[in-house]
């Protein structure tokens, strides 16, 4: 069941309870666990799949294990932003077609081949919005998520309920703004490859992050309940 928090029109906020409507919350357990780990590979681990990666750029059919193993890890990533099954389809597909097709561009950087893939998923979904104007472009948080957030912007007031409060928080976010809270706090990537993702250095990734913050600790200050 996913309960809609927000009423801003280019921005909805989904509060993740079971994510059935998806997947079996099985699946879906295998796939964010793997997920979560590829956002903190060893530097060996990196480099053994680069290997992959070199192979494909001399011959496209290495590139299968690439598609296999990273298919629904980029599913779910533009899924939670998008929330819509064909579009999300849609968006994977060319993302792997892009990626194929650009192989042969494809530089080491230190970071895995996955933020490779997640940095062209953020620039499809980015224009996917920009062309269109009928779908909302979607937050979608857990509990875990609002409790990370209520306890880096330090809100110690009582009245509003912290579901309410992150909702209205975010949508006080522009597009940059949010990609930035959900890359580093939702989803626990290194400021690294934050920056990577959204074309940033890791310092610039750091202080605009922070700068999000101290946005959002001071909105949070100036709400009141009767708001």
């Amino acid at each position: 069941m996913l309960s809609t928090l927000s009423t801003n029109p280019s921005v909805s906020v989904m509060l993740n309870r079971y994510w059935s409507a998806l997947y079996s919350s099985f699946h879906l357990l295998l796939i964010s666990g793997t997920a979560a780990l590829a956002y903190h590979k060893r530097e060996e681990e990196i480099l053994e799949e680069y290997n992959i990666v070199k192979k494909a750029q001399k011959n496209p059919e290495y590139f299968a294990p690439l598609y296999q193993k990273y298919y629904d890890q980029l599913f779910m990533f533009i899924n939670k932003r998008v929330d819509h099954l064909e579009v999300t389809a849609d968006l994977t597909s060319r993302v792997f077609f892009k990626s194929l097709r650009n192989i042969k561009k494809y530089k080491y950087q230190g970071v895995p081949f996955s933020a490779w893939l997640y940095r062209i998923a953020i620039n499809e979904i980015n224009m996917f919005f920009r062309e269109q104007h009928r779908m909302e472009r979607t937050v979608n948080i857990t509990d875990d998520h609002i409790n990370i957030l209520i306890t880096e912007i330090e809100y110690k007031e009582p009245q509003l309920d912290p579901h309410v409060l992150v909702s209205v928080l975010l949508e006080q976010l522009n597009e940059s703004e949010i990609q930035l809270i959900e890359l580093r706090f939702f989803e626990n990537r290194s400021f690294r490859e934050a920056g990577y993702l959204l074309g940033l250095s890791e310092v610039n990734a750091k202080i605009k992050t922070y700068r999000v913050i101290k946005k959002l600790k001071k909105i949070s200050e100036e709400i009141r309940y009767h708001d």
